[in-house]
């Protein structure tokens, strides 16, 4: 199958000691976080705020965690000193709090595991995202697992050729949800019944605006997705693209620049060039299907337990708060799995881990083992990115005022299950793409009497299902110590009406934005 190259290997190998030099220096206070976020983004990296430490992103692409990475990640977990995992919006896994030494060693093991964190930060192709039960999902398409394996094979070979002027992002979609984006990412491909994608490009979010992509091409073959990668990168985001005003260089830009149908006939033309100048289909290998199972769907009694398209095999969803797992329950369920024949833990976009491949009892073992860190209720499974505590650009606490709130609501004693999932993000990055929440938080300032106070801007109405796509409207700001009394508050006016907030919204809107004018 189209697999990541020896020369490809070897080159990212080979730009190691750019990182190690960099990062030495950041640590030794030569290097302000500004300067060395340039070269330790390539390499998946960031420093976080403060200046004594750093994350390092594991790119794991479609959030699929294989069992080997599963015993890789059990090991590093006994040998590291790890506080602090995310499971983040990209659907890759985050390491916080590490120390220089410990940084650059798990990078190299990483490396050596297969696991690439090279490319997962800056102007790089980012992990490639995906609907997280893709291969198991009853009443899906097609399976897309091999297809995005391969592609995510060829973006990497692709990388050392690339220069491109921001971060480039691809998800796929089997056509049932939209999990991984793909209506609005750079680059998206949608499952069709007749096992073939649609493509759509020019979509994404962040500071200076937000859109959905436009649809490109209808029933693409899925070995051809990597003329539209190749092409879309060099012809269309590197030819196009504004390498003077970062704040205007993602390939969005281009599309509003252009406007439709220029844009869409510009993508065309570059795909055409790219398949005139070679042979770069994708080849793929068949996956080899679990021969194990065991049926009892008694347990389907258990709200996180689905059960898979494969006979006898079913998942579970574990959802900590915000997608920080708590280190004890994570490394119990990674020793767990270790035991396991053929299991994956897919990482979602909303931060839910779902292990699959589980036989029945091996299910309940599973739910038994996170039942402790896992959400409860519909605002418990919000999605939150890891706030101004850790992430340098944070403007505010995402991820601590979420899980405050959520602490309040359960302290409260009364009945939260009628509130939605939010999302909230830290600041106008929009990690969490809080515009498609139908009830989303974006961290903010908010001026009273003299004073600037910490704030969320508060949106709703929003959503990202395939062909119903809407950005919520920004309905008013409230300050984060207001927050947990609005969010009571709403509870309250929710349990009179008998309605939960998705039901509800639409035909109480004013009252929804009266409410959250008594608490700006």
């Amino acid at each position: 199958m189209t697999d990541i190259s020896q020369e490809t290997k070897s080159e990212i190998q080979g730009r190691f000691p750019l990182f190690k030099e960099a990062c030495h220096a950041f640590y030794a206070k030569e290097l302000p976080p500004a300067k060395y976020k340039g070269t330790s983004g390539k390499f998946g990296s960031y420093g976080e705020r403060g200046g004594q430490s750093s994350m390092l992103r594991l790119r794991f692409s479609g959030g699929a965690i294989r069992k080997k990475h599963i015993l890789f990640l059990k090991d590093i977990l006994g040998r590291y000193p790890l506080d602090l995992i995310h499971f983040t919006t990209g659907e890759a896994l985050q390491i916080h709090h590490l120390s220089e030494e410990n940084l650059l060693a798990l990078y190299q093991e990483c490396f050596n595991a297969g696991i690439y964190c090279y490319g997962a930060g800056s102007d790089n192709p980012r992990n490639i995202t995906a609907s997280p039960l893709h291969g198991v999902e009853q009443g899906e398409y097609f399976d897309m697992t091999p297809y995005i394996e391969a592609a995510s094979h060829f973006v990497i070979n692709l990388m050392p050729r690339l220069n491109l002027p921001r971060k480039f992002k691809i998800s796929f979609s089997n056509g049932l949800d939209n999990e991984g984006h793909a209506t609005f990412k750079d680059l998206g491909f949608v499952a069709r019944p007749d096992h073939t994608f649609d493509v759509f490009a020019g979509g994404g979010f962040g500071v200076n605006g937000s859109r959905f992509g436009i649809l490109i091409d209808h029933g693409i073959d899925p070995l051809d997705i990597s003329y539209y990668i190749f092409a879309y990168a060099r012809d269309i985001y590197m030819k196009y693209g504004d390498y003077e005003h970062r704040g205007r260089n993602r390939s969005r830009f281009i599309l509003e620049a252009m406007e439709e149908d220029a844009f869409r006939k510009a993508v065309q033309d570059a795909v055409r060039k790219v398949r005139s100048e070679g042979d770069y289909r994708l080849t793929i290998e068949p996956q080899t299907p679990s021969t194990k199972g065991s049926d009892d769907d008694r347990i389907l009694s258990d709200p996180r337990i689905g059960k898979q398209k494969q006979p006898g095999l079913y998942y579970v969803a574990y959802k900590p708060l915000g997608g920080t797992p708590d280190m004890t329950v994570f490394t119990r369920l990674l020793t767990a799995l270790s035991a396991m024949d053929d299991v994956e833990i897919r990482l979602n976009a909303d931060e839910t881990a779902y292990i699959i491949n589980l036989t029945a009892p091996e299910a309940r073992a599973i739910a038994d083992i996170t039942v402790s860190d896992t959400a409860r209720t519909a605002f418990e499974q919000s999605v939150s990115c890891i706030g101004a505590t850790v992430c340098q650009q944070g403007l505010r606490d995402s991820h601590g005022t979420f899980v405050h709130i959520a602490t309040v609501l359960r302290e409260s004693g009364k009945d939260t299950t009628l509130l939605p999932k939010c999302h909230f993000s830290g600041c106008p990055s929009n990690c969490t793409v809080q515009q498609l929440a139908i009830l989303g938080l974006r961290g903010s300032g908010k001026k009273t009497g003299t004073a600037m106070e910490e704030a969320f801007d508060i949106y709703a109405g929003g959503s990202y299902a395939i062909g119903q796509g809407v950005m919520g409207t920004q309905i008013g700001t409230i300050t984060t110590k207001n927050l947990p009394a609005f969010f009571l508050a709403l509870n309250d006016r929710l349990l009179a009406d008998s309605q939960a907030f998705t039901d509800w919204y639409p035909s109480h809107k004013d009252t929804f934005r009266d409410l959250v004018q008594q608490f700006e």
